[in-house]
């Protein structure tokens, strides 16, 4: 035969074993005692004349006293006395009356041949006469309700048994369904709906760039060098290319550094003319500054030849500086519109990776979801099928109880006259 457990669980459906809660094993031990409990006071309640489906007896016993944890007394035996085993039935009396069954002289005197017991206040059982140890002649038994739930061979009860002791066999089968009922009411109790809770990450939002046009270098020109100068002839020291050659007139008119001295040129030519009436050599000074005059310009063409020469190979080197910035410019204008496009890039592809990551998050949420509605959904069902499961049980239980009810007085009526 299937253990308790095994028979819970085949009409609970719960799987209560050693690793389950609510019920555990260790519940289910408790509902079967308290099932045992229940079924026999029912049983009694409904029909007493089966107390004794229910009973228990006691040792022999020579000492007043005798412990029975409360149970309800079926009866109670005394041996007459003289033979050991020839009980009497004794009959009950209440506590007030134990002096009388002890007076010898009183019509409620308790004899070895109608003997008495009562129900002390601590839960005891006491005879009279009392006992004593006589080879069994005095002795005592208890027969009660048995009110302690062994299994089969008279140990505890667990779980894990399949018989009771001291107990109908035609009503184990209540105390299963009871324990069920208790079982499925555990379960119900303990039932839990978790609150959705979504553990799927969402990807990170990318940060918006900001497309910072990289600064264009600097484009310097090259090196221009020195711009041509002009630079006029100079006269008037004996170092300088015109009036070096001269020197001055030995006949002693003015001095070296007057005939040197451009500006004094004409100063000399009109001493010559005005004061020295010497018109020859006045001629000759006007020709010596007319000479002059003619190389001072030629030496002012020179200058001006060499300056031009000078300027055209300057501004050459000016061309040259300008194309080759302007080459520089092109080439880091076309450097920075190329690493805005590579940023530009960038960010399209961050983006488009972004959008699949945020197309698998919804579909992850999705599935996360219809995971939560389905087990919802199959809790649901399992409450509703253990709820209507415990009614049944119920309803099986108290059915059976109710058979055992005597018939309302007007049915029994109806019964006496139908014979």
């Amino acid at each position: 035969m299937a253990d308790f457990e095994a028979q819970v669980n085949g009409i609970t459906n719960l799987g209560i074993d050693g690793s389950s809660t609510d019920p555990g094993q260790t519940e289910l031990t408790q509902f079967l005692k308290d099932g045992v409990i229940d079924v026999t006071n029912r049983c009694i309640q409904f029909k007493p004349q089966n107390k004794d489906l229910f009973m228990n007896v006691t040792s022999i016993q020579v000492a007043q006293g005798a412990n029975i944890d409360a149970a309800d007394v079926i009866s109670v035996v005394r041996a007459d006395g003289v033979t050991s085993g020839d009980f009497r039935p004794c009959r009950k009396i209440s506590p007030s009356m134990q002096s009388r069954v002890t007076d010898t002289t009183s019509l409620h005197f308790a004899s070895k041949f109608n003997p008495a017991y009562m129900i002390n206040a601590d839960g005891t059982v006491h005879v009279f006469p009392a006992p004593s140890d006589n080879s069994g002649k005095d002795s005592y038994q208890v027969y009660f309700v048995h009110n302690t739930p062994l299994d089969g061979s008279g140990t505890a009860l667990t779980y894990a048994d399949s018989t009771l002791g001291y107990f109908p066999a035609d009503k184990v089968y209540l105390v299963v369904i009871y324990a069920g009922i208790k079982s499925l009411q555990a379960s119900l109790a303990s039932a839990s709906i978790s609150t959705f809770s979504l553990t799927t990450v969402p990807p990170d939002t990318p940060t918006v760039p900001s497309f910072t046009t990289p600064g264009v270098s600097t484009v310097t020109i090259g090196s221009l060098g020195t711009a041509p100068t002009y630079t006029a002839p100079v006269v008037g020291s004996a170092t300088e290319e015109i009036t070096a050659s001269m020197d001055a007139d030995s006949s002693g008119y003015g001095t070296d550094a007057d005939f040197l001295n451009y500006s004094k040129w004409f100063s000399v030519a009109g001493e010559l003319i005005e004061d020295e009436e010497d018109t020859e050599l006045a001629a000759v000074q006007i020709q010596k500054i007319s000479t002059y005059l003619q190389s001072y310009s030629q030496a002012m063409q020179n200058q001006l030849n060499i300056f031009n020469d000078a300027n055209v190979e300057y501004q050459s080197t000016v061309q040259e500086a300008i194309q080759n910035a302007q080459i520089a410019a092109q080439e880091a204008q076309q450097e920075t519109s190329l690493l805005l496009q590579k940023e530009q890039q960038e960010y399209a592809s961050t983006l488009q990776k972004y959008t699949a990551e945020l197309q698998s998050y919804q579909g992850e949420v999705a599935a996360e979801i219809q995971t939560y509605q389905q087990e919802l959904a199959e809790k649901n069902a399992e409450y509703q099928w253990k709820t209507a499961r415990l009614q049944d049980l119920k309803q099986e239980y108290n059915q059976a109880f109710a058979i055992m009810a005597p018939p309302p007085p007007q049915q029994q009526q109806a019964r006496q006259r139908a014979r």
